[in-house]
């Protein structure tokens, strides 16, 4: 988009929420997006970024990127538009899942708590009275069980409550619901804004809201954004579709490991490069056994070309992982369409072959799920080959 009317306090807090970059051009501004897809809003300024799969498709995506498999989204039911932003799409289906979670009374919980009362209740911290009080009788250290609201799990819906009202675009229904939530929770500790809460266990008790703490966690996830410039202010909703993609395979393919072997896979390991230690390399994906590296992938939030080629820099990164790693052959797993079947390079000189994948992301999440299950048994079959041969 050119020629947009902005200040420079403008265009800097949006350029370091990363969704946009803003540059001069003529008498305006350039305003560009990247990789980042979401809602950001600067003063009466509103930029949107919409994903090419849909934001629903991008929240189901994201929630299994993060472990999650039980977030199964009705598009037909959730009443939004077919270009609905992220943060909209969230926000409903948050809004949705709390009305119904929460129809009969927020769930209450025991919370441990140490306080100073003129009367004994619970225990009384015997060590803490004596250093604290110097023999005054009153008031008492003690610690407590309370039944309250005040829950970890109550938390962490309030925050995301909190954090969903503070972004654009969300439909007034759904606001009017969100602070109806805020209100039913009103005696719950909400936590300052960024403050990283300790992780839910899921039990028998919090079953009804498994779902809804899903959702909770998506939005605490990271996906808020805030800049400042001057006095200018930049905030909303964005989500790095290449950190979407890479987590995606590695959580997949992490599974896929874990339940067939021959080895575990590590994720974004550091390498030393050359003999002095002053050079580093960090492979997105290796599958180790022990101190060997089996295998070596490298994702690319990228779209091949017509033809299926793709960028030198990627292949010679990928060559060096190689090289390190002692492998002879190397992965290249970019999101897209176009590969039937893993195109292969052999590098002259390098002993090196190189296999381009494609994962195409507007696929049924079961059926990408399948072509990152094809995509382990390509970095594995070798592997597994050697191994058989060495046995006999």
């Amino acid at each position: 988009m050119t020629g947009v009317e902005l200040t420079r306090a403008e265009a800097a807090a949006l350029s370091g929420t990363k969704l946009v970059t803003a540059t001069p051009e003529g008498d305006g501004w350039r305003v560009a997006a990247g990789q980042w897809v979401g809602a950001i809003r600067c003063g009466d300024l509103e930029v949107r970024v919409a994903p090419k799969v849909g934001a629903v498709k991008v929240l189901q995506l994201l929630a299994r990127a993060h472990g999650i498999r039980r977030l199964n989204v009705d598009e037909n039911l959730i009443g939004l538009a077919d270009d609905a932003d992220l943060s909209t799409v969230l926000a409903v289906l948050f809004e949705g899942e709390a009305r119904a979670a929460l129809a009969l009374r927020p769930q209450r919980g025991y919370r441990t708590e140490d306080q100073s009362l003129p009367v004994v209740r619970g225990r009384i911290r015997l060590v803490d009275q004596a250093l604290r009080r110097f023999g005054a009788v009153t008031p008492i250290e003690v610690t407590v069980d309370e039944w309250t609201l005040d829950t970890d799990e109550n938390r962490r819906i309030r925050a995301a409550t909190q954090l969903l009202l503070s972004l654009p675009g969300v439909p007034t229904r759904s606001v009017a619901g969100l602070r109806r939530i805020d209100r039913m929770l009103a005696e719950v500790w909400l936590p300052p804004r960024g403050t990283r809460l300790p992780a839910w266990t899921a039990t028998r008790l919090n079953a009804h809201l498994h779902r809804l703490l899903y959702l909770a966690d998506l939005a605490l996830g990271g996906g808020s954004v805030e800049h400042r410039a001057g006095g200018v202010v930049a905030h909303g909703f964005a989500l790095n579709m290449a950190f979407v993609f890479e987590k995606l395979v590695e959580e997949i393919l992490g599974d896929r490991c874990d339940q067939l072997g021959p080895g575990r896979l590590l994720a974004q390991e550091t390498y030393q490069l050359d003999e002095d230690d002053r050079l580093e390399i960090r492979p997105d994906l290796v599958i180790v056994r022990g101190a060997a590296a089996l295998a070596v992938g490298d994702t690319k939030y990228k779209l091949l070309t017509d033809d299926g080629a793709f960028p030198n820099e990627d292949a010679y990164q990928l060559i060096t992982y190689c090289r390190r790693l002692g492998l002879s052959v190397g992965h290249l797993i970019y999101a897209g369409d176009g590969l039937a079947q893993p195109d292969q390079y052999v590098i002259r000189g390098a002993g090196t072959d190189l296999r381009v994948h494609a994962v195409d992301l507007r696929l049924p999440l079961a059926d990408i799920e399948d072509r990152i299950a094809a995509l382990h048994e390509h970095m594995t079959c070798g592997v597994v080959a050697s191994a058989l041969a060495a046995a006999r």
